[in-house]
């Protein structure tokens, strides 16, 4: 009840009618957005609903029949444009009708790559993974998109790319992508998602950068990409790639790294 708490003086009955809303006690505000009104009030769905997330806030996760949907607050003013461009190109989840500040989409059935079953794991798979990851960086860039996280596998083995039943790929999270159909013109935030991915970022915020100390690196490296050529800040999904597949063959073993790299080659460069 918290986000109608101020309704609580200035319109009573609203408040008391709402409180006593046995849907809201156990979805919150999440059954308000329009996708989920229809499915839970109007057709009377009750999913179940788990709450994830770090660092960008709070994410609903709920499980419907057909489909999952997933509810997270934006991480940038444009993270809207790029996950329906993603969507449009079949690179990301669909996206649905949402609420001001939050994302509604497709939660996108399948595993991780770094979760794959280990009789998956076979030169076929790995060459149409590379592939499927090749092509969907191609597509985007295309549509002057820098993803700026396509990660196979983090430290920690955690991935962005989901491997569908039937083979299928898609990337999921488009936080912190930049559109550069702008440039060389970034807004503070565009500048912001580029550098934030970026080791040296990291370091300067274990460091404790003061925030004007912040404002200054931030208004240095907008001067640095404008200087940069779309394509070359594109390439960076290149470089991100290769890590990751690094990182993955550490875990999954150094097998994946020549077919899934061929697969990446194949298609990225078609």
């Amino acid at each position: 009840m918290a986000p109608f708490q101020g309704l609580r003086s200035s319109q009573p009955d609203l408040h008391e009618k709402l409180r006593q809303d046995p849907i809201l006690e156990t979805y919150s505000i999440y059954g308000f957005f329009p996708e989920l009104y229809r499915r839970i009030y109007v057709d009377g769905a009750q999913p179940p609903m788990t709450m994830a997330g770090r660092g960008r806030g709070r994410v609903a996760m709920l499980e419907f029949e057909d489909r999952g949907l997933v509810v997270k607050p934006l991480q940038s003013c444009r993270e809207g444009e790029v996950a329906a461009i993603g969507a449009e190109m079949g690179a990301g989840p669909m996206q649905y009708a949402s609420l001001e500040g939050y994302l509604t989409e497709e939660r996108v059935a399948g595993a991780f790559f770094t979760e794959m079953a280990p009789e998956d794991i076979c030169d076929d798979s790995m060459y149409r993974a590379g592939a499927a990851l090749g092509g969907i960086l191609a597509r985007l860039h295309r549509r002057r998109v820098y993803y700026n996280d396509a990660t196979l596998s983090d430290p920690a083995g955690r991935s962005h790319l989901i491997i569908e039943p039937g083979g299928g790929c898609r990337l999921i999270d488009f936080g912190v992508s930049v559109l550069l159909d702008r440039h060389p013109v970034l807004e503070r935030q565009d500048v912001y998602n580029f550098v934030r991915t970026l080791p040296m970022y990291r370091v300067l915020k274990r460091m404790g950068l003061k925030a004007h100390e912040m404002d200054r690196f931030l208004e240095e490296y907008a001067g640095k990409l404008a200087r940069t050529s779309p394509e070359e800040i594109m390439s960076q999904d290149l470089r991100f790639a290769e890590e990751g597949l690094k990182m993955a063959a550490g875990r999954m073993g150094g097998r994946i790294v020549e077919p899934l790299a061929s697969g990446f080659r194949d298609a990225y460069g078609s």
